[in-house]
């Protein structure tokens, strides 16, 4: 089977289990109030509205490397993974104070709108994303794994949680810095994405599959590559990209400040007008389109933006290497490796 027709099959079957774990949740929610269906109605379109699922299919893939079988109830399991991934969505667009995720609003926003009040929307985001945290965990505890495994993987799970947390605090502390080094750039995302992006869906797949430790330790140090150079090309098409396709705003980023590594890189190799200018409208939230614009001009000028996607391209091209020194199953490996080059090639 094809890369292209082999991922798309299991975003679909991956979708189909979310569904079906969230719609048993949904009729839970029938028997307590309305109100609390139309939270979770909210919670399934959020959850279904839109992402590529790469996070459930590594999730897959670890399993399937160290020659897991059982697919069926690894796709159910995986989604504890994109689960995952939704409250923390949920939350980051409270504490970036966003208005549209994957090409609709933000959960807090839909709630907003529903009861035209500002306070409801925020506080029913956070319970709701309290609310899915906890469904995340229940699906690992859920599935028909050995108890042993499940609590292993549980434990990855949990620390890929506490990893992200702590990314997310470095994160918003950063943004208040005039001055950050690119390696605080990385510390950052090593804790805020490639935690719980890469790392944990691959480890945990494994575990469930009775990988040995050694393939474990390989899949960490594949995952923690691939996660760098993930969040690095999604920085860039959060300014260079198609909204259409990424389904937020482009000039998001810079309005929020957030500290990239090509906004690290401009500010070293920029001449003394064009820093000025960056430090100054870095983080304000009333720019505009020439604004926008400029800063866009700025960054290829100083060969900010060709200097990121290569330090992309060179962390692809480690994890890739890593990954070859690996004991795990040929066709896994080969499906690894075009699922990084998927990943460092999305489009802008």
């Amino acid at each position: 089977m094809e890369f292209e027709e082999e991922f798309k099959n299991y975003k679909i079957q991956i979708e189909n289990a979310l569904k079906e774990y969230l719609e048993r949740e949904r009729k839970r929610a029938i028997t307590i109030n309305l109100a609390n269906v139309k939270i979770i109605d909210f919670i399934m379109d959020f959850c279904l509205r839109g992402g590529k699922r790469i996070r459930p299919i590594l999730f897959i893939k670890g399993y399937q490397a160290v020659g897991g079988k059982n697919i069926k109830e690894i796709i159910r399991t995986s989604i504890c993974i994109e689960l995952l991934e939704a409250y923390l969505l949920i939350h980051d667009d409270i504490i970036d104070q966003a208005k549209k995720r994957r090409g609709g609003p933000t959960f807090h926003k839909m709630c907003e709108v529903w009861k035209n009040d500002i306070h409801f929307g925020i506080s029913s985001a956070i319970i709701a994303g309290d609310m899915i945290s906890n469904l995340a965990t229940k699906v690992i505890i859920e599935s028909n794994f050995k108890k042993e495994l499940k609590l292993k993987a549980l434990s990855e799970f949990v620390q890929a949680e506490l990893d992200c947390f702590h990314g997310e605090l470095y994160d918003v502390i950063l943004e208040k810095q005039n001055k950050i080094k690119e390696i605080d750039f990385l510390k950052m995302v090593s804790l805020k994405t490639a935690s719980y992006t890469t790392q944990a869906p691959l480890i945990m797949g494994a575990i469930l599959g009775e990988a040995k430790e050694s393939q474990i330790e390989i899949l960490r140090k594949y995952g923690a590559l691939l996660g760098e150079a993930f969040q690095i090309i999604d920085d860039l098409l959060g300014t260079y990209g198609d909204e259409a396709v990424t389904g937020k705003s482009v000039d998001s980023d810079i309005k929020q400040g957030k500290k990239t590594l090509f906004l690290i890189h401009a500010l070293k190799h920029a001449k003394k007008e064009d820093k000025d200018f960056l430090q100054k409208i870095w983080g304000n939230k009333n720019l505009t389109t020439n604004d926008i614009n400029k800063v866009k001009n700025i960054l290829i000028k100083t060969g900010s933006m060709a200097y990121s996607k290569n330090e992309a391209q060179k962390l692809t091209n480690q994890a890739k290497t890593i990954l070859q020194s690996g004991n795990f199953k040929p066709e896994t490996k080969i499906f690894l490796d075009k699922l990084t080059d998927f990943i460092i090639e999305r489009k802008f």
